[in-house]
Parts: C-alpha cells; structure tokens; sequence
C-alpha cells in the first residue's frame, strides 16, 4: 500500500479559479518538480527523493472551528487520510469538496490512485495542478471530479517552456471540468499568451482560461493585464481575470 507525504490539511475557501469562494478541505501533497519565481508555497515543495519525503510532521487543522492543529508524522496512510479529512467536513446539505494541491499532488499518483475512491464516498474531488504530469493524469482521471491546471509561461516562471506537456496534459484532462489557470507577471511577454491560448484552441476553444495576476513586487502593470485578456478573448470563449481571494480576504 501506498503512504503520502502532505504538508498540510486545512479548511479554508478556494481562492483562485472558477470555484472561488467555495468552501473546500485542503489537502496540502508535499514536493514539487518545477521551481516556478512566483511561487507562494516553497515550503511544501521541496523534491522528494525515492524512498526519502520530507522529515516533517504533516500540520492537520483540528476543527472547522479555530485553527489548532496536530503535528501528525508523514507519510501517511489512506485511511489516517481520510480520518483527518472527514473531521473538517461541515454538518449540513453541502456536499464536501477535497482540495488536492501542493507542491504537485501528481507526482503522488500512485497513492492517489489507492485512496481517491475511499475518498470520493465522502467528498467531491478538485485537482490543482502544474499541468504536466499527463501520464499520471491518465491514471486518475476518472477519480476527479475537477482538474484546475496552471499553463506556466516561460516568461512568469523563469523556466523553460512545457508547452509540448501541457498540450498532452489538456487531453488527458479533457471533459473533468477542467479549466486553465495562468499567472501572469510584470516579466509575462504577449507571445506567450498567444501560444497557450493556441494551445487550448487546438484541444477545445471552450475551455475557460483565467488570468491570475501575481501579487506585490511580481505584479503585472493593469494596461498589460488587459491587453492580455484581450488576446486571448480573440482566441477563447471565456477569460477572465481572477486574483487570488484568500490573500485580499487574509485566510488561510
């Protein structure tokens, strides 16, 4: 059986994409493969090496009530998972949503695999993810029930292009209401914004595509920001512009 490495398990709203404003347990995977400039959670995304995840504990949030939390050690078990989940679902009508996000939960696929459909008899399930791990995409596609997938511009991360990755992860994504997240910089250049709206088109022009603009330092100029949405509405059905809730809201 598979064990995970989580950073963290918290409830808050979902502050980015078409679901904001959703309440949502956040289920933090440890360890990232990119190192993107802009990135807001470092702590969670250092590598993992085979056999050798991250030496600290897993901070699971106690209660929907305050934020004390238990220091539970990694790696964790499917069924020590869940229990933590099912203790921040809110009693009511609302059906609960798990957030799986990271670091890059993907690069966990086999965990994922082995304990998605325990999960989903309790919680509907949204993935946020780089967009490039299509393979393990592949293996757990019918496991999700949304895929949030970041396109990274080459000129907002500092990395090189993963423009072939992410046109393979967009189909194997394809049809798990799926929608494509971009953050977009003070260094993000207009021909990137031409190929990844290009790249949507050729998989399907409905996808909705949301422009996040990074903040402080980082942060795009307004005129850029709307010259961009522009271009890609010239390509795309729906773009919209969306910055990050939790950060203006100051929750977690």
């Amino acid at each position: 059986m598979h064990r995970a490495y989580i950073d963290e398990l918290f409830s808050s709203i979902q502050g980015e994409g078409l679901w904001i404003g959703q309440r949502q347990t956040f289920v933090r995977f440890s360890g990232c493969d990119l190192c993107c400039r802009y990135c807001d959670t470092p702590a969670s995304s250092q590598p993992i090496k085979a056999g050798d995840g991250p030496k600290n504990p897993c901070r699971a949030q106690r209660t929907t009530d305050d934020f004390d939390h238990d220091e539970v050690p990694n790696p964790l078990s499917a069924a020590d998972l869940t229990e933590l989940c099912s203790r921040l679902v809110i009693p009511g009508p609302s059906h609960p949503w798990l957030s799986l996000t990271g670091g890059e939960p993907l690069l966990q696929s086999g965990f994922l695999s082995e304990w998605l459909p325990q999960a989903r008899e309790k919680f509907r399930i949204y993935l946020e993810t780089n967009g490039i791990q299509h393979e393990a995409m592949n293996d757990v596609r019918d496991l999700v029930d949304v895929v949030s997938m970041d396109f990274k511009l080459p000129s907002a991360t500092g990395l090189r292009p993963f423009w072939d990755e992410h046109r393979k992860f967009l189909s194997a994504a394809l049809g798990r209401g799926l929608f494509v997240k971009v953050v977009v910089t003070r260094d993000t250049v207009q021909d990137d914004i031409v190929t990844a709206a290009g790249i949507i088109v050729e998989v399907d022009a409905a996808i909705s595509l949301i422009m996040q603009p990074a903040s402080g330092p980082l942060a795009p100029e307004p005129h850029h920001l709307l010259k961009f949405q522009k271009t890609a509405l010239a390509m795309i059905k729906n773009v919209r512009v969306i910055p990050q809730a939790h950060k203006m809201l100051n929750v977690p």
